[in-house]
């Protein structure tokens, strides 16, 4: 089965929320079932609470992976994210500053465990990832979508 990006013209990349029990074990049952679909995971996040975590992943194949999820019984949201080539001589603050000067919220951050010719990416979730992409792409940035993971 091919996993085919919907909208190839932006540089979005699909992350994937899932919603796990606090319990031993799950991240790994997860992680078995993209195993068995040849699924590549390239980002990790994870945000728990006492009963229940959210694991928000970035995959090779994100189309596949929600429905081996959602078949498997687990409760997973889709959103769209920025994916940003970070020069080495530029950091994360030179993104953020681009973010504030349009006044763009930037809800999270976190990079990915695949570089791009030795490069860092970071996975960016704005409020608005069309503006967020154009401001990137104004200020030089290098975009990269979910083709390029």
């Amino acid at each position: 089965m091919f996993d085919i990006t919907e909208d190839r013209d932006n540089h979005h990349i699909k992350q994937l929320s899932i919603f796990l029990p606090n319990r031993l074990g799950q991240l790994l049952m997860v992680h078995r079932i993209f195993d068995a679909h040849d699924i590549k995971l390239c980002a990790v996040s994870i945000v728990d609470a006492a009963d229940h975590a959210v694991v928000r992943v970035v995959v090779d194949k994100p189309t596949l992976a929600q429905q081996m999820l959602i078949t498997e019984g687990y409760s997973v949201v889709d959103a769209d994210l920025i994916g940003v080539v970070l020069p080495s001589e530029v950091g994360i603050g030179r993104v953020l500053k681009a973010m504030l000067l349009r006044e763009l919220n930037v809800h999270y951050v976190y990079t990915l465990i695949t570089q791009k010719r030795g490069r860092t990416i970071v996975a960016l979730h704005a409020e608005d990832p069309d503006v967020a992409e154009e401001i990137l792409t104004e200020q030089g940035f290098r975009l990269i979508g979910q083709d390029d993971l």
